[in-house]
């Protein structure tokens, strides 16, 4: 008869790889634009799991109105999410909101925070967008960007754990 601990350690494993077949049948339905399904698949995933990856598709599916009414603000919210576990695709995104105004205010410091992180972490877009924004910026403003972007990227510029078994 197995013990307490084992049959613990199989009905997490058990779980967590439901949670896994979930969220890899909420991107199957996405990308089928079945988008009633990627939802309820991924909403669970996002809120109760905190399901990094899924977080970053229910921004995706808000920004561009897929299955849900669009929605910039909501899109956004769910890209910080993302963004703050180290998605750099959604550091981007936000970066670009950020940029532009679009569901959070119009704030380049920010958006040169954000385009920071994510070129930190990798990502090839990041790099010309961060210096299209350094060159839209006063001394005064990039000095105070420079600030905010060794502040993100010391809490935002590695990947925990979490998110990388994530993918």
């Amino acid at each position: 008869m197995p013990n307490k601990k084992h049959l613990f350690a199989g009905l997490l494993l058990l779980v967590a790889s439901h949670a896994h077949a979930d969220f890899n049948d909420g991107v199957v339905a996405l990308m089928a634009g079945k988008f009633d399904i990627a939802l309820k698949t991924f909403v669970p995933l996002a809120e109760t799991n905190n399901h990094a990856y899924a977080q970053y598709f229910l921004g995706r599916m808000y920004e561009r109105g897929e299955g849900v009414e669009k929605n910039a603000k909501t899109a956004a919210q769910w890209y910080r999410k993302a963004a703050e576990k180290g998605v750099n695709d959604a550091q981007f995104r936000l970066a670009l909101m950020y940029e532009s105004g679009q569901g959070v205010p119009k704030d380049m410091e920010y958006a040169y925070g954000w385009y920071s992180v994510a070129a930190h972490l990798g990502s090839n877009k990041a790099i010309p967008a961060l210096a299209h924004v350094k060159s839209e910026m006063r001394d005064e403003e990039l000095v105070e960007a420079d600030k905010l972007s060794r502040e993100l990227i010391g809490k935002y510029g590695s990947v925990p754990e979490s998110t990388s078994r994530a993918q």
